[in-house]
């Protein structure tokens, strides 16, 4: 088919398919940089400022690039018809995406390819003459570039790699171990969750997260003849092991004369670095009774919740695998993905609708703040 045909469809895609328009866009890629049309800078820019999947954002991205690289006239000529605010704006919509899927999904995947482009691209066109710079600086452009690389709005920054944190959940989630703690001033419970939640939880829940010690913990499971070292085990995998620094780098600023020995009750794992969990054995059973008293609190008083519920809703969570959580609604744009935050346990979790309870009939009496603390892995 001739790229002047491809074009004219691309021209006429208003109703055109995600997966049609996937398609007519891998096959001009894959043609090169031949065949642009006047109208080419229009039509990929009304492509970028459209709501798509990111597998067509990708490629438009990608001719883009391919226009730019013909000559200097040509990345002048795109950065003055607005090519700079509509990366920019991709950026930012990317990066609030991200903090709604799963990483390890394919659609999180290639927003996290998406991202690095756009960021790639960005700089090209800050090597590029004045009016490249000064399209650059405009309020718009730069206003999103900033939001969208803000570490409060951004799921990308969560630590180590979707592999890291699957292991390191399947090594000690749910699970009582033992470790080495050591009190930090560095790790912000509220900082951990704000990047991995996409927002500002105090803005979010009116308050700030209850202020309570944070750790840094050398974790050992030595429930079986062989003790195990779970960062080593991490380290194991050649794949993992590039997404962890030194053991010193945890160390600079610590005493580990310091550091006490006490039983860890691991509720959740983050991320690739950080976990949240109770220490010691009397504070593990307060947990558990803590867990078993929610349930018989609401035991007879929920109701199953029909419609989306909103933002910052306080609900319970009837989960298959982790069992009955309070929890609040961070976002729930699909009735399949809403994303919850229960405070008491530490859970970040994206459940379907029909997994949520109302609690507004329910009255609960909780503990001033629950005895967990958001850990960092050391190492």
């Amino acid at each position: 088919m001739q790229m002047s045909v491809l074009w004219q469809r691309l021209l006429d895609s208003k109703h055109t398919g995600e997966g049609l328009l996937y398609d007519i866009l891998h096959e001009m890629v894959a043609r090169g940089k031949s065949g642009f049309v006047p109208e080419s800078a229009e039509i990929l820019l009304r492509l970028l400022d459209e709501t798509h999947e990111p597998q067509v954002w990708l490629l438009t991205c990608v001719l883009v690039g391919q226009m730019c690289n013909m000559t200097s006239v040509a990345r002048n000529h795109l950065a003055q018809r607005g090519a700079l605010s509509s990366l920019a704006s991709v950026l930012n919509r990317s990066f609030s995406s991200l903090a709604y899927v799963g990483l390890s999904s394919e659609k999180g995947k290639l927003y996290e390819k998406l991202v690095k482009f756009l960021m790639t691209m960005l700089q090209y066109f800050s090597f590029g003459g004045p009016v490249c710079i000064h399209k650059m600086l405009q309020f718009d452009s730069f206003y999103a570039i900033l939001s969208a690389v803000d570490c409060n709005t951004s799921a990308l920054y969560a630590f180590g790699s979707t592999e890291t944190k699957l292991k390191l959940d399947s090594l000690v989630a749910g699970r009582s171990v033992v470790g080495r703690r050591i009190s930090t001033q560095s790790l912000s419970a509220n900082d951990v969750y704000n990047r991995l939640l996409g927002c500002d939880v105090a803005d979010l829940l009116g308050t700030e997260l209850p202020a309570r010690d944070s750790f840094i913990v050398d974790l050992y499971d030595t429930n079986s003849d062989d003790d195990v070292h779970i960062v080593e085990e991490l380290m194991l995998s050649s794949s993992a092991s590039s997404d962890w620094e030194s053991l010193s780098d945890d160390l600079d600023d610590l005493n580990i004369d310091d550091g006490e020995w006490v039983d860890v009750h691991v509720t959740c794992v983050l991320d690739g670095a950080h976990f949240v969990a109770v220490f010691g054995a009397e504070h593990i059973r307060e947990f558990h009774q803590l867990s078993e008293s929610l349930d018989a609190a609401v035991a007879n008083c929920f109701t199953s919740v029909t419609h989306l519920p909103s933002r910052g809703q306080l609900v319970w969570v009837s989960h298959p695998k982790l069992g009955g959580f309070r929890a609040y609604v961070m976002n729930a744009a699909d009735s399949e993905k809403i994303l919850t935050f229960a405070p008491d346990c530490g859970y970040v979790e994206e459940v379907p609708l029909v997994y949520l309870k109302s609690l507004n009939d329910c009255s609960i009496t909780l503990p001033p703040w629950p005895p967990v603390h958001v850990c960092k892995l050391m190492g």
